[in-house]
């Protein structure tokens, strides 16, 4: 060994301490010169003065030896107070003993000693059994750190992990599931309590959930303060039940107003890796969050998407907010007496930089659960402020804007002086900013609402209850609210004017309103004949798209210039004698139509319409100007479908290309052949992806073109491009008798699902991509090539007539994918069946049969390879 090392391993050795307690001063200075050259040593007489040092060095110091007779405090003495102090204890001891004293050191060990060594002392016997000793503590502790959550003394994390998988692998058919606890507002709770308090409440919990859970689970602390635990799956309900129903027996001294939040993960799929199971069950827990009628929660799929989109959200709010991408859109109000203007709605828009127009649908309810609205409101009330002095100074008709004011801000203190702070600073009268209070705010607290009502009036602001009809609020309570204006919720009002006039409540609504000397407002008025309903009811104002919809503060302000003027003019009005091509949006939700308007303004003339029949009288009225359709299949009443019925029995339209809407749960979802879909995209998409889609699907050439695009892509597979099954049928049938023989290969990527479920569906479509790349480079222009299913694909080579050589050529295509490491982490593999075809011919069904048998035998004979099928083998 170089010197170099054993210099350095000499000092790495001095520095661990060994004390020596030893009342003999001689045999305190033999023990010293024998350890000296490798270890630094301290001294003590007696077990007293050794106590005395170890609370000085008790983390410096890597062994003890230790005399058993003493004078003041003796070995044994002092072996009782090392074992009493937790830490101290785990210091390995050596007892000196005389060579003959069996009792001593049986005493010794019953007492916790590690070793003994004899008297009289032989150096290399003491430096081994110090040495062996101070690595196998090492080593111990090592282990133990890896395995053990020092706090808690759960498994860590790691350790968790590899402990799972060998029980899942140990028991094959037992049913499993992971549940994750997550400890609500921890955080808030070590900076309020401090850190001690916290790893105090975190220890609770880890007892509570190990005490009532299942003796053979598997406990582990997964982060920070969330534990995890792997439990048969009858256990996993069981606890589930107890922990809906008994979550207050948690409560503990410790654990006073704490919640605990259960997120599980019922295991299904045993191929995906532990540490996504933890992440899943992880997530579960984590979409409670805040939610007080709700402890547990299981995961899904549905659970996963909203929830990454929700973080992808909450990561870039602040930014957004700082960077003022949010902005306001202002809906005008008018008045049924004149048909004039009267007012606006602020309604917060949000445009990202790569995600496009964002619905409020998406930003605000979360928003609302995270607090973050908070402080968008205020950004909202001071724009609102901003713009009104702007229109003041301007010498524009300052009519008012309401804002909104939710339920978080009520709850906020100081809430009056930082509405009255606004308005002071931009020098605006109050009565010019309406507060718009949602109706389910009231039925909260009501006693707080009440009295924050009262102060703002007190102040001059307008008071306007936002929603009503959409909740429970009781009707007694509107006596006692200091309000000025009762704005009825949009579906309320859709539902009302629907109803014949001797069961609808709507008159009653208004006349109430009336007698509590309250004005009404309608919202969501999209057609004349709710119009006149709501007129003859007796409803004071409207806001919807019939009038106008959403408009930026510059056509906003356009407007107030004409305030003046004559009955606006409606949006059908609006679009008359546009050049731009037509899109037509069908969508009963308006944010949904506005978010489609923003993206294609610039491009196409939005069309809107919120059911079949009013998209049936758009198409009517544009006839030859609407270019596309971008259709929600959620429509009520089965709409779309009815729509899409009469629209295809009008020749006129046979050629407007349509894109479907469908839910998140609808993605596999094969709809009727009838309703010939272009394309279609999940209802939670960003614009950007709409755009790119409608475009393309707009066919500016001649119908002929497009006719021959739409044939080309019903017998295309989307991914690949190859022949889907329906092309496959149309390549068989234009096979001549001069193109056989042939032979058909059947294909299967053979860990397509495993790739799936453990990679991502990115990573199985990049490798059904490359083996579909991989067969254009392998195959003739004349072949056939087609994506059969998910992972399989046929392969027809004409002019082939020799079994051995289409084995080959079979074995040469997947050796080849093989070879082709789509995926540094996947292994790509892929068997294959071939079938011959004389000239005489088969049907086209018995040579697919025949080579999905061969396949079937290359699978459980040759996976990897090539099979042909033969009559013997079958």
């Amino acid at each position: 060994m170089p010197d170099g090392i054993m210099k350095e391993d000499v000092r790495m050795m001095r520095q661990k301490q060994i004390l020596v307690v030893e009342d003999n001063l001689i045999n305190r200075e033999m023990l010293k010169e024998i350890l000296a050259e490798q270890y630094a040593v301290l001294e003590a007489g007696n077990g007293l003065e050794a106590l005395e040092i170890l609370e000085q060095h008790r983390d410096d110091i890597a062994l003890i030896l230790l005399d058993i007779v003493m004078p003041v405090m003796d070995g044994i003495a002092f072996l009782e107070q090392l074992k009493a102090d937790a830490e101290l204890g785990l210091i390995p001891v050596i007892v000196m003993t005389q060579s003959d004293s069996r009792e001593d050191e049986i005493a010794a060990l019953a007492h916790g000693a590690t070793d003994f060594v004899p008297k009289p002392y032989r150096p290399q016997v003491i430096l081994h059994r110090v040495a062996s000793i101070i690595k196998l503590r090492e080593t111990a502790a090592m282990v133990n750190l890896l395995q053990y959550d020092r706090l808690t003394g759960l498994y860590t994390k790691e350790f968790f992990y590899r402990k799972v998988r060998e029980r899942l692998d140990e028991h094959p058919d037992q049913e499993y599931s992971l549940i994750c606890s997550n400890i609500e507002n921890f955080k808030l709770y070590n900076d309020v309590f401090g850190m001690e308090a916290g790893d105090r409440l975190l220890q609770s919990v880890s007892r509570l959930m190990h005490a009532d859970t299942d003796e053979d689970a598997i406990y582990g602390r997964y982060i920070a303060d969330r534990f995890i635990c792997l439990q048969k799956r009858a256990r996993a309900r069981e606890f589930e039940q107890w922990a809906a129903a008994h979550m207050h027996e948690w409560q503990s001294e410790d654990m006073k107003n704490i919640t605990v939040k259960f997120g599980v993960y019922e295991i299904t799929d045993r191929s995906v890796s532990v540490e996504q199971m933890c992440d899943r069950a992880s997530l579960a827990a984590s979409s409670i969050g805040g939610n007080y009628n709700q402890s547990i929660a299981v995961y899904d799929d549905v659970m996963r998407s909203k929830l990454l989109q929700e973080k992808a959200i909450t990561d870039v709010m602040e930014t957004a907010l700082a960077e003022r991408q949010f902005f306001l859109n202002l809906q005008p109000k008018y008045s049924l007496a004149d048909n004039r203007m009267v007012g606006a709605e602020a309604l917060v828009r949000w445009i990202h930089p790569e995600w496009g127009f964002m619905s409020p649908g998406q930003f605000i309810p979360l928003f609302e659960k995270n607090g973050f609205i908070s402080k968008l409101d205020r950004y909202i009330w001071e724009e609102a402020c901003a713009l009104l002095r702007r229109w003041q100074d301007q010498g524009l008709p300052v009519l008012p804007v309401s804002v909104n004011v939710s339920r978080i801000d009520i709850y906020q203190s100081h809430l009056e002086e930082t509405l009255l702070g606004l308005v002071q600073k931009y020098g605006i009268d109050p009565a010019l900013l309406h507060l718009e209070i949602t109706e389910s705010a009231y039925t909260e607290n009501t006693g707080r609402v009440l009295r924050t009502m009262e102060e703002l009036k007190k102040l001059g602001f307008v008071i306007e209850m936002d929603d009503f009809g959409s909740g429970y609020s009781s009707l007694s309570l509107l006596g006692q609210m200091k309000l000025d204006i009762l704005k009825l919720d949009m579906k309320f009002v859709q539902n009302e004017t629907e109803k014949p006039e001797g069961q609808s409540i709507l008159n009653d609504i208004v006349n109430m309103a009336h007698r509590l000397h309250l004005k009404v407002v309608a919202e969501g008025v999209e057609t004349r004949a709710q119009m006149r309903r709501l007129q003859q009811d007796g409803c004071d104002y409207v806001q919807g798209y019939f009038f106008s919809k959403p408009v930026s503060v510059a056509e906003y302000e356009d407007m107030l210039r004409k305030a003046g003027g004559a009955e606006p003019q409606m949006q059908a009005d609006a679009r008359q004698g546009s050049m731009l091509p037509g899109l037509l949006v069908i969508d009963d939700d308006a944010a949904y139509r506005e978010g489609v308007r923003w993206t294609f303004e610039d491009q196409y003339e939005v069309l809107e319409a919120c059911d079949m029949k009013s998209a049936c009288e758009c198409l009517a009225a544009h006839r030859g100007g609407v270019s596309a359709i971008v259709l929600s299949m959620l429509l009520p009443e089965n709409g779309a479908v009815e729509f899409l019925r009469k629209m295809r029995s009008d020749s006129a339209n046979w050629n407007i290309p349509v894109l479907a809407l469908i839910p998140q749960c609808d993605v596999e979802r094969e709809f009727p052949q009838v309703l010939e879909l272009d394309d279609f995209l999940c209802k939670c998409h960003p614009m950007f992806d709409l755009r790119r889609r409608v475009v393309r699907l707009i066919d500016v050439e001649s119908v002929y073109v497009r006719a021959r695009a739409l044939q080309d892509a019903a017998n295309q597979d989307y991914l690949t491009k190859l022949n889907n099954r329906r092309g496959l049928q149309n390549a068989m049938n234009a096979l001549h008798e001069e193109d056989l023989p042939a032979a058909l290969y059947l294909f299967d990527l053979d860990n397509l699902k495993h790739v799936n479920d453990s990679c991502g569906h990115d990573t199985g479509d990049r490798m059904i991509e490359a083996f579909a790349k991989l067969l254009r480079q392998m195959t003739r222009g004349e072949d056939v090539l087609c994506r059969y299913g998910g992972d399989e694909f046929i392969v027809i080579l004409k002019h082939m007539s020799d079994a051995e050589t289409a084995v080959r050529k079979g074995d040469r295509i997947c050796q080849a994918f093989r070879e082709s490491l789509v995926d540094e982490s996947v292994a790509a593999s892929c068997s294959c069946g071939v079938s011959l075809c004389g000239k005489e011919g088969d049907s086209a069904i018995e040579w697919i049969e025949r080579a999905d048998r061969a396949l079937y035998r290359a699978k459980r004979e040759n996976k990897g390879g090539c099979c042909v099928w033969s009559s013997e083998a079958d």
